[in-house]
């Protein structure tokens, strides 16, 4: 009796274990060269993961990126770009997640990562993209350079320099009509005198004459 339930329970195990799947991110993980990118993997429903066998691969290039074997991180399967660079977060496995930290990613680095737990038969599988870091700087700083353009020294210098010529230019015109005004008052001073000095002698002959008619009565 005692065998056919152990018989059973066996034979039932890989639908048990089949019941736990792994997590991954829906979207597309965006990086740029140097940032460290850190990967998680969430086991539903959770289970203590520390007493597992668990590997994180390229599934692209079918080499391990990260491996962890009876509570330890071994680096003879690790593929050789990935040597001292991915740190596996131990705390994190007590409670089903596995959290894989790369460090300094590179252009090279993109590509799918799958994380499958072996003792589960529970995996899944997230993709990184990793861009060159120039682009993104030259975009930002364009934007910097459009948003906040630093004052312009040359550009003060010709605003004074255009209120300076104006404020001139109106007392010059104010003095040059002052000028032309007074012109026009000597000139038609001039011309006032000038008509008396005409008449006057008009004025004396027409008395002139008179004269001689009086001594002749």
């Amino acid at each position: 009796m005692d065998m056919r339930l152990f018989t059973a329970l066996f034979s039932a195990l890989p639908l048990i274990l089949a019941q736990h799947h792994v997590k991954c991110p829906t979207e597309t993980i965006q990086a740029e060269e140097g940032d460290d990118v850190t990967l998680r993997f969430d086991l539903d429903p959770r289970v203590n993961l520390e007493d597992y066998t668990l590997d994180v691969r390229r599934t692209d290039l079918d080499e391990v990126v990260h491996a962890y074997r009876h509570g330890k991180d071994l680096t003879d399967p690790q593929m050789e770009r990935y040597r001292d660079r991915t740190t596996l977060i131990h705390e994190d496995l007590s409670r089903g997640i596995v959290t894989l930290q790369i460090s300094s990613v590179q252009l090279k680095d993109s590509g799918p990562y799958r994380c499958f737990v072996l003792g589960l038969r529970a995996g899944c599988t997230t993709v990184l993209n990793v861009v060159k870091k120039v682009q993104h700087n030259k975009t930002k700083t364009d934007d910097v350079m459009t948003t906040t353009s630093p004052p312009n020294p040359d550009a003060q210098t010709v605003n004074v320099g255009a209120v300076v010529g104006g404020v001139l230019g109106a007392v010059v015109l104010i003095i040059i009509i002052i000028v032309l005004v007074k012109r026009g008052i000597i000139r038609r001073s001039e011309e006032r005198l000038r008509g008396r000095r005409e008449q006057e002698p008009e004025m004396e002959g027409g008395g002139g004459g008179e004269e001689p008619a009086e001594a002749a009565c």
